[in-house]
């Protein structure tokens, strides 16, 4: 019990109804950004934004004016003709954007909960999870294409992609990572069960291996051909941020504060280190160096021998992944002045948002 209370507190996701009152709880989840070119766009509370890069200016807000039962913390998510930006909500729909100019396209009422994580966006279609166990498949003018494909728990991970499966890859809190058909819905395969939830995105490599972590303290790697267990590898604590594949390394962490790089294929281990604090966010891979955030208010940046390069001191939080356009640094703190920040490559901030008064 006090494992789940922590998952609550983690992440933050207070979003309820009393049957008394009718009184509503105010969501306070993590922000999740997305870059495109010279915009960053990111969830936050009732509202999506659209800021300049690289000086923070606004460039829309959706909606203009907030309302109730609206509350966003998932990354926002380009179509494949970067027409439509895709985000979801705590009010259990779906929201299609204009990119440029962040008037509403249309929105999908099917879900009977809320999206805890983004969804998956292909050519062909939109695959959204939702806490109602149910992975959702809407086209791109958001008319479902068949009935929900449904799991045993809360489904709180982004679905993952594989191009040589072809397959939808949607991991549950039942603790079974299932591979999913994206024209019928149905059911292609199943793991076994993994030992505990899973609640980040699953990693595909090209060879053929799909990575997730486990509130099992365990980083588990499944081969695509033979649906097995290929390795597994302990941690002390629960994995919770999904791992990230680069050549023939894994980098992942526990909520133990322990970051790790893996061999691939094998799971062995090729260093860790321990800069302290939790970590529940994806690393940055970018030019030679691994960029992840803990929740003691530190960016640590690190090469891919495992030397830290810098400990940077960040105001407030840090929950979701930092994301970059090459150029710059963006993060979103928690519990902080600003809830969005650009650094440059020294680790100075450029700007905050919203901008002192």
């Amino acid at each position: 019990m006090k494992k789940y209370f922590l998952i609550i507190l983690l992440a933050l996701i207070a979003l309820s109804l009393s049957s008394c009152t009718g009184q509503r709880v105010a969501a306070t989840g993590w922000s999740e950004i997305t870059i495109k070119e010279d915009i960053v766009y990111f969830s936050y509370g009732p509202q999506v934004y659209a800021l300049n890069v690289k000086n923070g200016a606004q460039q829309w807000i959706y909606p203009v004016e907030t309302e109730t039962g609206k509350d966003f913390y998932a990354a926002p998510v380009f179509t494949e003709d970067e027409t439509q930006l895709i985000v979801a909500s705590y009010d259990s729909n779906l929201y299609s954007i204009n990119p440029a100019t962040g008037i509403e396209n249309w929105s999908f009422t099917g879900a009977e909960n809320r999206y805890i994580a983004a969804p998956l966006v292909t050519e062909q279609g939109i695959f959204a999870p939702s806490a109602d166990n149910k992975l959702y498949g809407v086209d791109l003018d958001g008319i479902p294409l068949w009935e929900p494909f449904e799991t045993g728990e809360p489904i709180w991970a982004s679905p993952a992609w594989s191009e040589s499966c072809g397959c939808i890859y949607v991991a549950s809190m039942d603790h079974v990572l299932y591979a999913v058909s994206p024209e019928t819905g149905s059911l292609l395969w199943k793991s076994e069960d993994l030992g505990g939830p899973i609640v980040s995105q699953p990693a595909v490599s090209e060879s053929g291996l799909v990575i997730v972590s486990t509130f099992n303290n365990e980083i588990v790697a499944l081969d695509e051909k033979s649906h097995r267990v290929e390795w597994r590898y302990n941690t002390p604590d629960w994995a919770w941020a999904s791992p990230v594949i680069d050549g023939e390394q894994v980098y992942t962490s526990d909520l133990s504060g322990t970051f790790y790089a893996l061999e691939l294929e094998t799971g062995n281990l090729i260093w860790q280190l321990q800069p302290g604090g939790s970590i529940v966010s994806a690393p940055l891979v970018q030019d030679g160096l691994i960029y992840f955030s803990t929740d003691t208010s530190s960016l640590v940046i690190v090469n891919t021998d495992g030397v830290v390069q810098r400990n940077l001191p960040i105001e407030g939080k840090l929950y979701a992944s930092p994301a970059s356009n090459g150029d710059i640094i963006l993060l979103a703190p928690s519990e902080a002045e600003f809830f969005l920040i650009a650094l440059n490559q020294n680790g100075t901030q450029i700007w905050g948002h919203p901008p002192a008064k």
